[in-house]
């Protein structure tokens, strides 16, 4: 595992270790059965005499704060590396002398975590000042933790069923963050003894934000006809919409692709679900994806189209985009060189502007009447490293 944080030599080591506010990353144990919730846990301790105003913001949130990369997540150079941002909600809350607060972040939650052996490196930056001051206005104090921490989940071990009681029971709590806290965990491990309960989660206003990933990993006939279904009576830009048409691509059932084509060409401003039909078609969306590119809709839809040929996994998608990287719409050549570089894991080197896609253009054709036409082509969910072209 590559080191991001030279200082995370001691695990659990927080970085103001004098500070006022210090910081603690652990997990509950190092061994977990297949389909068991791992929590990672981040404490912050008030090591003052004094109350202090603690930044707060959802966990889950780009504006968290934190930094949590697994050992199977793709490497930032991937080609399945993906931006991070959006907008979310921040405040303060109060933390007493010698007092903790902890936070936990469900790790099943964003990746489907399989049998084998992960690493984990953590980090959290947590701005803090004391309470006798405008928090907002006043100079904060900064505390950075770092942690590398290791966990195992064991395909040999069996899940207690008392822990999938539990979260079933804490769907009931009366406090709301305990129950979407047991949304969120059901849906990520997507128990297949709890089907019934986690198709309501697509007709609960309260639970169905959680449905499309419910539904996904749970995996069953019953749950992705569900899935489709949910696509079908969701307002189209949603959260739950897009999530919906996202799942639907990456199950790779083809049976999907009529309907997400058929959805692409009716919101095809939408960058994602053109990708999805893209994804869920390969070889068969090329043509649609083509007439896409001949959209009157010039901002959006050929754009998007363009781009979602690099998600096909298609060979014959090279040729089209060899095309589009010499179009004198700089969106059109640079979303084209980006597909050759998803679709081969190859690139011609960094750069911007239009003398640099016109240099592109001239490697690229050389690479194609070279080697394109038997050169291995990937499909979307196949990450790599990009390689230069020979």
């Amino acid at each position: 595992m590559g080191t991001r944080w030279l200082s995370a030599m001691l695990l659990g080591c927080s970085a103001l270790a004098f500070g006022q506010v210090t910081g603690h990353f652990y997990l509950e144990k190092s061994n977990f059965a297949p389909g068991e919730p791992v929590f990672l846990y981040f404490e912050a301790t008030n090591s003052w005499t004094k109350p202090q105003y603690v930044e707060q913001a959802d966990p889950y949130s780009f504006c968290s704060g934190y930094q949590i990369y697994l050992s199977t997540d793709a490497s930032p150079t991937s080609t399945c590396a993906r931006g991070v941002g959006g907008s979310c909600l921040s405040g303060v809350g109060r933390l007493g002398p010698g007092k903790t607060r902890t936070e936990r972040i469900l790790l099943n939650f964003e990746r489907d975590l399989k049998p084998g052996d992960y690493d984990v490196e953590a980090g959290r930056r947590l701005s803090y000042a004391a309470t006798d001051v405008d928090y907002y206005t006043a100079p904060k104090d900064s505390l950075e933790e770092h942690s590398q921490l290791h966990f195992q989940i064991n395909e040999n071990a069996t899940l207690n069923p008392a822990e999938l009681q539990h979260w079933l029971e804490q769907l009931r709590s009366t406090d709301p963050e305990k129950r979407r806290e047991a949304a969120r965990t059901l849906a990520a491990l997507g128990p297949k003894p709890l089907e019934e309960t986690l198709l309501t989660f697509a007709d609960s206003t309260e639970f169905r934000q959680f449905a499309p990933l419910a539904l996904y990993r749970l995996n069953t006939p019953r749950s992705m006809a569900a899935l489709a279904d949910l696509l079908g009576k969701t307002d189209r830009g949603t959260y739950e919409n897009i999530q919906s048409a996202d799942y639907l691509a990456e199950s790779g059932d083809p049976q999907w692709f009529p309907l997400l084509i058929d959805y692409a060409r009716r919101n095809a401003s939408i960058s994602n679900y053109v990708s999805d039909a893209a994804e869920s078609g390969g070889d068969q969306a090329v043509a649609a994806l083509s007439e896409l590119t001949r959209s009157s809709d010039v901002e959006f839809a050929r754009v998007n189209a363009v781009s979602a040929l690099g998600d096909t996994g298609s060979r014959s998608a090279l040729p089209i985009l060899l095309e589009f990287l010499k179009n004198p719409d700089t969106r059109i050549a640079e979303r084209a060189l980006s597909g050759l570089q998803r679709l081969t894991h190859r690139t011609g080197g960094d750069g911007s502007g239009v003398p640099y896609l016109q240099e592109q253009y001239r490697r690229w054709l050389q690479w194609w009447t070279r080697e394109g036409r038997s050169a291995p082509v990937y499909k979307a969910k196949e990450c790599g490293e990009l390689t230069p072209l020979n």
